[in-house]
């Protein structure tokens, strides 16, 4: 089994390398011969993860221009009263990419409400994808593509986690106290400034704004999360980092936290540390009042210097995103 698991790759780079001369990007050159290679024990778990990461990358090469979109936009919001669970593969939005509850942990806790104290659990961060399955045209076989990426907050209603939103609360049988009404408010304000930064059939990068803690300050940056498909399998995973900006807006990949390999279903304990400074005189926080106090769970990923020059890119082309992955692969590979 190990052995044809180290042969993935190459048979995939050798599927990349079709879908190229198909394309009219190569000019065909006389085979070469294939040689088997074991690979060292511990690395078959990351070697599939690779195989993802690869696949994922040859099907939106074969797609052309014409399946990268680079053009920057805004998330898919869940819509409220949606069932988040991994157990329901008929619905819309049928994987579960992160699940994160925040707890407070940590800081100014006793300046805090008590109100406001029992309602911040009550929000549950939710990403999920929605993967389609569809027929290879050239083969009938099945395939899969990543049809989109959706984010809300979730609650628990009746014994189970639902999408759901402040306008459509009442209707979902949610009675919102005031403080959880104005925290849910406030969440809903942070997920329009989540954004799509570039997305093939098989994968999408996503940025969204985040406060991590450093010191005793809440310092801002953004989480950027490069969420894809195994198109032969359905099988989601995702890489998630920070990226900083200097003070001419430059961004560069944060220098402290290196990133974290996802597994689909993530499941979050986020501890929040609280600065009370950031709460106004009514006793309300300000979008600096918490902080996360480290990384998703996940295994953590060293950096090369290859994957570090192109992770922090505002944009894409075809061409350098085939590098990020490339280079992502590459840095799963080395662990």
């Amino acid at each position: 089994m190990t052995a044809h698991i180290a042969e993935f790759p190459r048979k995939l780079v050798r599927l990349l390398r079709a879908d190229c001369l198909r394309a009219g990007c190569l000019r065909a050159e006389p085979p070469r011969p294939d040689h088997h290679r074991h690979s060292p024990p511990g690395k078959t778990a990351w070697l599939s993860v690779c195989l993802f990461l690869w696949s994922a990358w040859a099907v939106g090469t074969a797609v052309g221009a014409q399946g990268l979109v680079s053009a920057v936009s805004e998330l898919t919001r869940i819509e409220a009263g949606t069932l988040i669970s991994m157990d329901s593969p008929q619905e819309r939005w049928n994987r579960i990419v992160l699940l994160a509850k925040p707890r407070i942990a940590s800081g100014d806790v006793e300046s805090l409400p008590i109100a406001i104290r029992e309602s911040v659990s009550d929000f549950v961060l939710t990403i999920m994808a929605s993967v389609e399955e569809f027929s290879d045209p050239d083969t009938a076989e099945p395939r899969f593509r990543l049809a989109d990426v959706g984010l809300g907050y979730s609650t628990q209603v009746d014994g189970q986690l639902r999408a759901v939103s402040v306008a459509d609360a009442s209707r979902l049988g949610i009675e919102l106290g005031l403080f959880a009404r104005m925290l849910l408010i406030e969440n809903e304000k942070q997920l329009e400034t989540a954004k799509i930064i570039t997305r093939t059939p098989t994968l999408m990068i996503i940025d969204a704004p985040a406060y991590v803690l450093r010191g005793e300050e809440h310092y801002e940056c953004v989480m950027r999360h490069f969420i894809w498909v195994e198109p032969s399998t359905g099988r989601s995973a995702a890489l998630v980092w920070l990226i900083d900006y200097d003070d001419a807006g430059h961004p560069s990949v944060d220098a402290v936290e290196v990133p974290r390999w996802a597994p689909a279903g993530l499941l979050e304990d986020r501890a929040i540390h609280v600065d009370g400074r950031e709460f106004n005189m009514f006793g309300m926080p300000g979008k600096k009042a918490f902080a996360m106090e480290s990384m998703p769970p996940g295994k953590p990923v060293a950096w090369t210097d290859q994957a570090r020059a192109l992770a922090a890119h505002s944009s894409y082309t075809v061409e350098s995103l085939r590098e990020l992955s490339a280079a992502l692969n590459a840095m799963l590979q080395s662990r």
